[in-house]
């Protein structure tokens, strides 16, 4: 299924007139941030809010999602 809406978007954008490899590209770069950007949703809540933040268990499995849209590649 996610093949399909994958292989329909990059269809639009090259419509639209880019190429495959930039579609590609355009669409791995947002993956990539909207990935980022939820692991320092994650972080900053259990930094910055002790006591209110996402249990333990909720942010592993946001931090699982992310990794499911963009996995983190460790240095």
């Amino acid at each position: 299924m996610a093949n399909d809406s994958h292989a329909r978007l990059i269809a639009y954008l090259c419509q639209a007139g880019l190429s495959t490899a930039r579609a590609n590209a355009v669409l791995d770069e947002y993956a990539h941030s909207l990935a980022e950007k939820i692991r320092d949703e994650v972080s900053d809540d259990i930094s910055n809010h002790p006591g209110e933040a996402l249990t333990e268990c909720e942010g592993c499995a946001l931090v699982r999602a992310a990794n499911l849209i963009d996995p983190k590649k460790e240095a």
